[in-house]
């Protein structure tokens, strides 16, 4: 099993789970959200199944190396400058919704440009390293999570206050179907496939049969628990009134025998460093696309497209309120599905011009 491309998968999954995907498939419990659920897992692993193999005739390249060596300098340059938007506005959106999180139940005090000045700052550091420094820094903040993440998970699951009655009624509805928001929601559970487009960088063996299945599992068990966990916890009617049902969540669960009692504090200090190991992540991917338009290296050339991207959050920061935020998130969604579908069309069309 590679457990680079798990660790990309379980990334995306463990920060899709705080802050958008959540809201966004609750406001639609009646309306499609489970069916949506359920569409999400065959069309997640069938995207992560097709990109990675089509990058599998392109062995240790990533994106801009592949197009290098088979594409038309025009196609070239029009999709390195296309694709970066994508994966800047993902880590920008991550980065924006997590400090007005901060900034709601941390330190109200606080002004959200401060708090933004000490993420660009680590960001600043980080998104310029090489990838294989990236993903080891990935793999370190994985470790150090991923077991308490999962406990708080598990005292979810078994907190007194879990109704299981409100998590089958909101089964009852899974006949009704859902719109294309929805199920470009619940799909984003799985795209952290698509950062290959880079990472391929560092594989070294195929894909084997159980990563895929471990996908599916792993994309299961997340979206379950991304829906149904604040709907059994604050109700089917009292999940929809918080702009973050898991934050409301995890506000509810006491760890008695826990020098912090309220799980919050816990579960907040742990998605401190998840949340921004996505936005590093995404916006490697990003510099990475950026840098591969030309091949000569310098440092004002990186500094100016590390500015370019902690100049572009700060008007996020300043005008945007949080339910605008949530409207924004909606769109990009579905743009997002279209985007994968261009990438794996082109790959797929990269590999047939690829020489025997």
């Amino acid at each position: 099993m590679n457990r680079y491309f798990m660790y990309l998968m379980l990334l995306n999954m463990m920060a899709s789970a705080i802050i958008f995907v959540p809201k966004i498939l609750i406001d639609a419990r009646f309306h499609g959200a489970v069916m949506s659920l359920i569409i999400a897992v065959p069309i997640g692993t069938g995207f992560s199944f097709l990109l990675s193999k089509a990058l599998e005739r392109f062995p240790n390249k990533g994106l801009p190396e592949i197009l290098d060596l088979v594409a038309p300098k025009w196609l070239k340059y029009t999709v390195l400058i296309m694709l970066p938007v994508f994966w800047y506005v993902a880590g920008a959106m991550t980065l924006v919704g997590f400090i007005d999180i901060l900034e709601r139940f941390i330190n109200p005090e606080a002004p959200k440009w401060m708090i933004l000045m000490i993420y660009l700052v680590v960001l600043c550091i980080t998104i310029e390293l090489p990838t294989l420094r990236v993903m080891y820094l990935l793999e370190i903040i994985l470790f150090m999570n991923s077991p308490f993440i999962f406990f708080m998970i598990y005292k979810a699951f078994t907190d007194d206050y879990m109704s299981w009655d409100s998590i089958l009624e909101a089964c009852t509805h899974v006949f009704e179907w859902p719109s294309l928001t929805t199920i470009a929601t619940a799909s984003f559970v799985f795209c952290g496939y698509t950062n290959l487009i880079i990472f391929n960088r560092l594989f070294k063996e195929k894909l084997k049969f159980w990563n895929f299945a471990a996908v599916i599992l792993l994309g299961v068990f997340n979206l379950f628990t991304s829906y149904f966990i604040p709907i059994g916890i604050n109700g089917i009617d009292g999940s929809h009134a918080f702009l973050y049902p898991w934050i409301a969540t995890a506000d509810s669960l006491r760890l008695v025998y826990s020098p912090i009692e309220r799980a919050i504090f816990l579960f907040l200090m742990l998605y401190i460093s998840i949340t921004l190991m996505s936005v590093v992540v995404h916006w490697h991917v990003g510099y990475e696309l950026i840098s591969g338009m030309n091949e000569k290296k310098s440092t004002l050339k990186k500094w100016i497209i590390v500015g370019i991207f902690m100049a572009g959050t700060i008007p996020a920061i300043l005008f945007l309120d949080t339910i605008a935020l949530f409207k924004i998130a909606g769109v990009f969604m579905v743009v997002r599905l279209g985007a994968e579908v261009f990438v794996i069309a082109l790959t797929m069309y990269l590999t047939r011009r690829k020489p025997a």
